[in-house]
């Protein structure tokens, strides 16, 4: 008799499917006239009992399970145990074989429905781009013509790092007015120093002094004005001392031109021997490590939002589709200032956390705003997917006795990351079908499927 069940369970799938292509082409039997009031006194008969709808539908949702399927069905049998009819008051039979064990196999799945620790939370889509904060535009300062790429795109650079070369000739004049000031100041200290001594010998007077060192006061100016051009220009105290110690390196009008902060190479536009100008983008680095979420909330949630920022860091964390399962933490830092009159929406920013790297901007997004500041409150909840809706009315499949799962009316309360609390229709510890509910609900509703071929 259980292996005759088995066959019947895994029959009566495939006539569903059946059904549908029949549907979908236009063969098969017909769907009847719809059920109501009105087609009832066109006709003259009762109205319908079998589908929950017509004029008894209150007193059989009224009726207990244990009452509704002890009453015999048309083949005078109780209803649970007619394969035919069990449907219409929504129950199902679940063969064993068809349930998950930890060792893996089957397709349905069973939990127990429990109070969860769950933080309110403000679901919303958005997209995952860099952060600007921490973005460099790589421009040359002055112009030049590339000598030489050090960096790729995607590569991975140090702050300091050479990511090419220059060659210029605005550089070299800077070069070339620095080592003059520099000489010159060296020569003037030296005059400085001697006319010092010779004043303090009673030599020389005290007038050839102090113009030896107002010369020398000036030179030395002139000489650290010349060195912070060089400086604006790209060249670190290291390029001039090595360029004093060689006439080779940089004194040759090379001007490297390096990463100001470590990051990837997220663009780049320069390739050796082409004319390179101050204010032309030659690469982009940005340190990934951060990046920004931008997500948009209805303006009905714009009130518990603003609520939830003035008791502090609201915390946000993201899924995306390449790494399912795993939630990416962040803060949310930016609230928008205007609406969008399409889509009556703010946008929302939130820096999230990337130390691995593996959020790519571009990449679209699952937000769940947390609007309760870390305060987690126990309610009844069940997964997403153990929630299921008809015709506006959502339901789960709880367990009755043996292998039987009932369908089970709930009232659905707020969405939390992956949940969903239940405020009416179920309680505490009652079992309740998570993997593989849409199969149930294909078997019980059937006859809205056109389940001609299961008759």
């Amino acid at each position: 008799m259980k292996m005759n069940e088995e066959k019947w369970t895994i029959a009566g799938g495939l006539c569903v499917l059946l059904a549908v292509l029949a549907m979908a082409s236009g063969c098969g039997k017909t769907q009847a006239e719809p059920h109501g009031a009105p087609a009832a006194e066109k006709s003259g008969e009762e109205p319908c009992h079998d589908h929950g709808c017509g004029g008894e539908e209150a007193a059989a949702s009224s009726a207990s399970l244990e009452e509704r399927v002890a009453e015999k069905c048309e083949h005078d049998v109780p209803i649970y145990q007619c394969d035919e009819c069990r449907y219409e008051v929504g129950l199902v039979k679940v063969a064993a074989s068809l349930l998950k064990k930890e060792d893996g196999g089957g397709l349905v799945r069973t939990q127990a429905a429990a109070l969860t620790p769950v933080s309110a939370t403000l679901p919303a889509t958005g997209e995952v781009a860099l952060n600007e904060n921490a973005a460099v535009h790589i421009s040359p300062r002055v112009a030049g013509i590339i000598e030489s790429v050090s960096a790729d795109i995607g590569a991975r650079v140090k702050a300091g790092d050479t990511l090419l070369t220059l060659a210029s000739v605005e550089l070299g004049r800077a070069l070339a007015e620095y080592e003059r000031n520099r000489t010159l100041s060296e020569l003037s200290e030296k005059i400085f120093a001697r006319e010092t001594k010779l004043r303090d010998q009673k030599v020389g007077s005290e007038q050839e002094a102090i113009d030896a060192q107002m010369t020398f006061e000036q030179h030395k100016a002139e000489l650290k004005a010349s060195e912070q051009t060089l400086h604006v220009l790209g060249l670190t105290e290291e390029d001039l001392t090595g360029m004093r110690e060689s006439s080779h390196g940089v004194g040759a009008n090379l001007l490297p031109v390096r990463a100001p902060v470590a990051g990837t190479i997220i663009e780049k536009h320069a390739a050796a021997g082409e004319m390179a100008e101050p204010g032309k983008d030659l690469m982009l680095l940005c340190d990934l490590t951060t990046v920004w979420v931008w997500a948009n909330v209805h303006s009905r949630d714009l009130a518990r939002l603003l609520e939830a920022e003035k008791r502090g860091p609201v915390t946000v964390e993201i899924s995306v589709a390449a790494f399912p399962g795993r939630p990416f933490k962040g803060t949310l830092d930016y609230v928008g200032a205007t609406m969008n009159e399409q889509t009556r929406t703010i946008k929302v920013r939130a820096t999230v956390q990337n130390p691995d790297l593996e959020l790519r901007p571009g990449m679209f997004c699952e937000a769940a705003i947390f609007l309760s500041n870390g305060q987690a409150e126990e309610v009844l909840a069940l997964p997403q997917a153990a929630v299921l809706s008809d015709e506006g009315q959502s339901f789960v499949f709880k367990h009755w006795k043996d292998d039987f799962f009932v369908r089970q009316d709930v009232r659905k309360g707020r969405e939390f990351f992956g949940m969903v609390e239940i405020l009416e229709g179920l309680q505490a510890g009652e079992a309740v079908v998570t993997d593989g509910a849409f199969l149930l609900k294909s078997d019980v509703l059937r006859e809205k499927m056109g389940a001609g071929c299961a008759d």
